[in-house]
């Protein structure tokens, strides 16, 4: 992370097309300073992998979500205390480690083989599992990994486990479905050490990174070889990968100059969840669906958009992209060319207003 002094910051002129909304983001968005953050792409959006820069840009925006959290990503604490897992979930993190830590072969004789044996399994857990509604496809066989924790022997003096850096140690915790009176009278867990670290990155979605970087001149994308890629580059980089990158990032760049929120729908058969305050904070007000001029919206599609928002306390708000100029190149200075109609939908329920005597 680092801070640039510069006088071609992004306008905040309220007659611009897309104008900022201050109130909204705790960004230093003074010419004077201007702090720049790191987002690396890997193929499908850009993550940030630096624990203070991950904490700032949440706290700024609650831009991203956690790849190891539910969205706040839990940055690193200073309490010395190690990670807790599930026994499930550190076998099969050692399970998946074992399997790709050997040597690849060529990738055609590589596919073959995990198709056998993906096939070889399936058999076998329909055979095993044959009186349960699900087959497990990717749980691995506890007794092909119950060898790899190396238990430690707690001892009675505490402070010798500071010998040890607390990401090296790990807590094994029991599974079970339920934790109830009888779980927690029996539990025992176990502290090994942890061969696999997977640290925590922030993941932002394309439109949050692209608005970073061009909408607030913040964020600087790097690419596989750790070349900075510019903003024609991410722009064409983003179009390839996502065909619908240019109406959602419109309309993401149009709720966020009004001071929204803005977060991903797909849980609520949505493009975008707009919230007011931070998530953790309030729940989110509007659904958004995104209406290209090309599209057509069924009624079927609506009322299912409208029964969702009703059951969960939310309103639907369709955003219909429109393009003034249709000859105009789809480049990121041509923006302005674009505006966002919103159509509001609620659910209207017939009241009875006059009874029978």
């Amino acid at each position: 992370m680092t801070t640039l002094q510069s006088d071609d910051c992004q306008s905040n002129d309220p007659n611009n097309f897309f104008p900022m909304a201050i109130e909204s983001l705790r960004f230093p968005l003074d010419s004077t300073m201007r702090i720049i953050f790191t987002g690396y792409y890997n193929g499908f959006n850009v993550e940030v992998r630096s624990s203070e820069e991950m904490a700032m840009l949440h706290h700024m925006g609650c831009f991203g979500k956690g790849s190891l959290s539910r969205s706040k990503p839990k940055v690193s604490q200073n309490d010395n205390s190690p990670c807790l897992l599930r026994k499930r979930q550190f076998l099969k993190r050692n399970y998946w480690q074992k399997k790709f830590s050997k040597s690849k072969e060529s990738e055609s004789d590589s596919f073959f083989k995990d198709i056998d044996e993906l096939t070889a399994k399936i058999l076998k857990d329909s055979a095993r599992n044959n009186k349960k509604d699900v087959i497990d496809l990717v749980s691995s066989d506890e007794d092909e990994v119950s060898d790899t924790c190396e238990e430690l022997t707690i001892p009675s003096n505490l402070s010798m486990l500071d010998t040890y850096d607390k990401q090296d140690l790990v807590v094994i915790a029991p599974d079970s479905d339920s934790e109830g009176d009888n779980y927690f009278a029996n539990f025992k867990p176990k502290c090994c050490l942890n061969k696999i670290k997977i640290p925590e990155k922030l993941m932002l979605t394309l439109c949050e990174a692209f608005f970073l970087s061009y909408g607030l001149g913040c964020l600087q994308i790097l690419n596989s070889d750790e070349k900075i890629l510019s903003t024609d580059q991410c722009w064409d980089l983003f179009l390839e990968t996502d065909k619908k990158f240019i109406p959602k990032y419109v309309v993401y760049h149009y709720f966020r100059s009004k001071g929204y929120i803005v977060k991903s729908g797909v849980k609520f058969g949505g493009d975008y969840l707009l919230y007011k305050e931070a998530p953790g904070i309030t729940h989110s007000g509007y659904i958004v669906v995104i209406k290209d001029e090309q599209e057509s919206l069924d009624w079927i599609s609506l009322l299912g958009h409208i029964r969702m928002a009703t059951t969960t306390l939310k309103e639907v708000l369709i955003a219909e992209v429109i393009k003034a100029n249709t000859n105009l190149a789809d480049v990121p200075d041509n923006l302005s060319a674009y505006s966002v109609r919103e159509i509001e939908l609620s659910r209207k329920m017939p009241v009875l207003i006059n009874e029978d005597d």
